[in-house]
């Protein structure tokens, strides 16, 4: 679906990360993990658009968080209140969510601006009153993503350097928190998603779902360029992150 949106702010919050806001229209229903394609310039440069995760989406708002990273995400950055953006979406699937399972833990983890992802899944748990453990990492606390935001769900943090929660990794957390028959919901790097893969190898009770983050030049499953593998090692076939995903069951994605 093609909208538009006015930026009512975008402001720098950390070391080449941005916040966003837009004013749409009409109302705007979105869910979590999926993401809208913005096409950030006038020009035939950059010509294709850009994807970014939904941070969050109420009533006629919509925020984006993202670093830059690029000549598109650079071009982003120089959008100042006012002005007016065309984006399609929302697209892409969602986390499956067991609400009906109060048993379960449920653990959040996002790294990079793949926190932006999970922070809007851990908002949507916030309304339908579900607990949850929700995890952000990143190299130090000026890639922290939207810490305020973040500090509100009682986020634990972890950064390489220590400068804000744990010294180390998501994985460092994680298995301070893990219990048996835990549902994990994650996006970041590919890195971050085998890492905790292997973290929680042959713990056949946990499940664990991630939105994968992977270069997408059309962004409607048309160019095939996002895909990844999915089955075994040496039986697999390619799905498209922005089509059949982005979010995939991680003990069937070859990583």
């Amino acid at each position: 679906m093609r909208n538009k949106g006015t930026v009512l702010f975008n402001r720098q919050t950390g070391e080449g990360v941005f916040y966003m806001r837009l004013a749409v229209k009409k109302k705007f229903k979105a869910l979590p993990a999926q993401f809208i394609n913005i096409k950030v310039s006038d020009t035939v440069v950059p010509l294709l658009r850009r994807p970014f995760s939904i941070f969050s989406a109420e009533n006629k708002e919509l925020d984006i968080v993202y670093k830059v990273i690029g000549e598109g995400t650079r071009l982003l950055s120089e959008k100042k209140k006012g002005d007016v953006l065309d984006f399609i979406g929302p697209q892409g699937n969602t986390y499956p969510v067991d609400l009906k399972n109060k048993k379960a833990q449920i653990i959040i983890i996002g790294g990079g601006t793949g926190a932006a992802s999970v922070h809007f899944l851990a908002q949507e748990l916030k309304k339908k009153k579900r607990k949850f453990t929700l995890i952000q990492g990143a190299r130090n606390k000026h890639l922290i993503v939207a810490e305020k935001e973040f500090k509100k769900f009682g986020c634990l943090f972890a950064t390489e350097d220590g400068s804000l929660g744990t010294r180390g990794y998501v994985t460092d957390v994680l298995k301070k928190v893990l219990e048996p028959n835990a549902v994990i919901y994650a996006c970041g790097p590919e890195a971050m998603i085998k890492a905790i893969k292997e973290k929680v190898k042959g713990m056949d009770d946990v499940k664990f779902y991630a939105s994968f983050e992977a270069y997408m030049g059309c962004g409607i499953g048309a160019c095939i360029s996002c895909v990844i593998p999915v089955g075994v090692p040496d039986n697999f076939v390619y799905k498209r992150v922005c089509k059949e995903g982005t979010v995939f069951d991680v003990s069937e994605v070859v990583i």
